[in-house]
C-alpha cells in the first residue's frame, strides 16, 4: 500500500469533525477567499446533531452559508456514519 493509499484510508476512519474543528476549517476557507467545499453537506450530516446545527448557524453568520435552509429532518438526524 503507497503513502497516499495509506493517508486516505486514515482519513476515511477518522471520526467525525467536531463543531470546533469544523469552524477552523471554516475560517481558513473564508479568509483564504474560498467557499464550502463541494461535501460540506456530508461532513456536516457525520456531525452529532447539536454540532451540526451549530456549524450551520456558524456558516451563514461568517457568509459562507447563503443558501436554501436545511429541514428539519436534516437537523435532527443521527450522525452518518463516514463511507468505508
Amino acid at each position: 500500500m503507497g503513502i497516499g493509499a495509506m493517508f486516505l484510508a486514515v482519513a476515511m476512519t477518522t471520526a467525525p469533525a467536531t463543531f470546533d474543528q469544523f469552524a477552523a476549517d471554516a475560517n481558513g476557507w473564508l479568509l483564504s477567499g474560498r467557499g464550502l467545499p463541494r461535501d460540506y453537506r456530508v461532513t456536516l450530516m457525520q456531525m452529532d446533531s447539536a454540532d451540526r446545527i451549530s456549524a450551520i448557524a456558524y456558516l451563514r453568520r461568517i457568509g459562507l452559508l447563503t443558501d436554501s435552509p436545511w429541514s428539519l429532518d436534516d437537523l435532527l438526524r443521527p450522525a452518518k456514519e463516514p463511507a468505508r
